[in-house]
């Protein structure tokens, strides 16, 4: 995994753009198949934790208990919330930070909770709301993998709190820097939790983003990542409560339902933040990784919807996980922002004692035991506990305020929190910057090494810049592949044409399948990455004579 906080020259609010290769369907039937929605990134930047099977005909209030995908109903039964689901949340707001723009965002979400029966979420209501990562409504470009991640985020949280208002921050890219501003937005606006479904692997810098996860009072939730055993940044912050992920199955037990661990989910040990006073694990020195858990495995995943990607989804990944938790704090409320709230409410959780996600030198860290382990942390909610009563008028889509402020369920009396200090916000920046999203026209290049890539430019500024692409040696360093200009238009796509040189054409004969590095840089310095995986041009056939 690469390092995800390398340095990086970067504007503060920079370029939003990706590469994402869409590859052909196969012509013959094949059985679903999980699908990464996020490609791997070099240093610097951020994937997403999510993941998913394509699904058709999903059934809401038809669907047995335990039917999966899972929706709302089952996420409430599973975790104890189903009571409290209906009276509390309406004081909360529950912000989810993403990369890059889905533009059916608030109408996707619209059919989800529709299809379900759950009160609407909009943002004519006040319930709903979306911005960038400087508070205003210039959104990045288009993507389809964190198209999906958003889809999946916004559904998640209206499946496990309905009556919680939703805020959804997009950062202009998947840099470091972008998406740890766009925490800091969340909170500048009010959210009383803060759901972050991505990271990297660690690095020596991550220390100094420590600051933007760090803010008393909001419950910040970060995926532990879904490669097994490892430490992703920011799930390793010593500010915020770290997600890892379980299977979920619906069961005769008293409960009704069984977890373990899921093997794809992160944990372990950090190699760069000390330990938190709040744990007390001796083995591991510095922070460990996870801290609580929930459903994860794609298997077992949520229905989430996403027009812009063929429909319905069953998805799962920490990055379902982490949502989730983060609206089951929103049911509970300001109690649970507290640090080391698991570890100081053990009772609260269900604690997930099978499963493991790879092998390590110390057990607990991939293994799950009784009490804390790495996999799932303390365990997975078990109900939530809200302090004082509920909001008299709950629902969605009702006129309560859209800053929680963190108050544990409301005054009683008004529907309107109590007002609770606002962070001053952050300064918007005097020039907006361009927003660009490049995707892969093919899963191979032609015979002669070119290829074709589609360059779509944000609805801000024009898009001018050059793509340059990359592939990791042996050893993990980095050979250019390719590279290619780009001007265009806001709002208008183009195709741009990348040739190979010679050499690299042979390399990729050679190797038959590479992974490409795609880093785009604008005019204005900014600049975004992700990865696609190039196959080598089909051989050329030979008449017979």
């Amino acid at each position: 995994m690469a390092n995800f906080f390398a340095r990086e020259r970067l504007g503060a609010y920079g370029l939003a753009c990706v590469l994402a290769l869409v590859l052909s369907a196969p012509a013959h039937a094949a059985k679903p198949r999980i699908h990464d929605f996020c490609a791997p990134v070099l240093p610097g930047f951020a994937h997403c934790d999510a993941a998913g099977l394509k699904r058709h005909g999903v059934k809401a209030h038809a669907a047995a208990l335990g039917s999966i995908p899972y929706g709302p109903a089952d996420i409430q039964d599973a975790y104890g919330l189903t009571s409290v689901a209906s009276d509390y949340g309406a004081d909360q707001t529950v912000a989810v930070v993403d990369a890059y723009d889905l533009p059916t965002a608030e109408s996707d979400l619209a059919y989800y909770r529709a299809h379900y029966g759950l009160p609407p979420c909009t943002t004519a209501s006040g319930c709903f709301r979306k911005v960038n990562q400087n508070g205003g409504t210039s959104y990045p470009a288009e993507d389809t993998g964190w198209g999906d991640e958003i889809a999946l985020d916004l559904d998640a949280v209206s499946a496990t709190c309905p009556n919680c208002h939703i805020l959804l921050v997009e950062a202009s890219s998947a840099s470091s820097s972008n998406l740890a501003l766009a925490v800091d937005r969340a909170a500048s606006m009010g959210a009383t939790q803060i759901s972050n479904s991505y990271g990297g692997g660690e690095g020596a810098g991550e220390t100094t983003f420590e600051s933007y996860y760090d803010h008393p009072g909001i419950a910040v939730t970060v995926s532990s990542g879904d490669s097994g055993y490892g430490v992703e940044y920011p799930a390793a912050s010593g500010y915020v409560t770290a997600v890892g992920g379980t299977s979920l199955h619906k069961d005769s037990s008293a409960r009704g339902w069984s977890e373990s661990a899921w093997d794809g989910a992160g944990s372990g040990c950090s190699l760069y933040i000390a330990k938190p006073s709040w744990q007390t694990d001796s083995d591991c020195a510095n922070r460990a990784v996870a801290d609580v858990s929930a459903v994860a495995d794609p298997n077992t995943g949520i229905a989430t919807y996403d027009s812009r990607d063929g429909g319905w989804w069953q998805v799962g990944g920490t990055s379902l996980a982490s949502p989730v938790v983060a609206a089951a704090y929103a049911l509970t409320g300001s109690a649970a922002a507290a640090g080391g709230f698991a570890y100081t409410n053990p009772s609260w959780f269900n604690d997930v004692t099978s499963g493991s996600n790879g092998s390590c030198t110390f057990a607990y860290l991939c293994t799950a035991l009784a009490g804390f382990d790495g996999p799932t942390g303390m365990g997975t909610p078990n109900s939530a506990h809200p302090t004082e009563p509920p909001p008299t008028s709950g629902g969605g889509g009702s006129s309560g305020g859209t800053t929680g402020g963190g108050s544990s369920g409301g005054s009683g009396t008004t529907t309107t929190p109590p007002a609770s200090p606002t962070p001053p916000a952050l300064p918007v920046p005097t020039k907006v910057l361009s927003s660009v999203a490049v995707r892969g026209a093919s899963s191979r290049p032609a015979r002669n090494g070119r290829f074709r890539v589609k360059i779509t430019c944000g609805s801000g500024p024009g898009c001018s810049g050059v793509i340059s692409l990359q592939i990791r040696l042996r050893g993990g360093a980095l050979r250019g592949f390719g590279r290619a200009r780009y001007s265009l238009a806001p709002g208008s796509s183009k195709w741009v044409v990348v040739r190979l040189s010679s050499y690299n054409l042979r390399l990729l004969k050679q190797r038959h399948r590479l992974r490409i590095y795609g880093t785009a840089l604008d005019g204005d310095g900014t600049a975004a990455q992700s990865s696609f995986s190039l196959r080598a041009p089909t051989p050329a056939k030979h008449r017979r004579r």
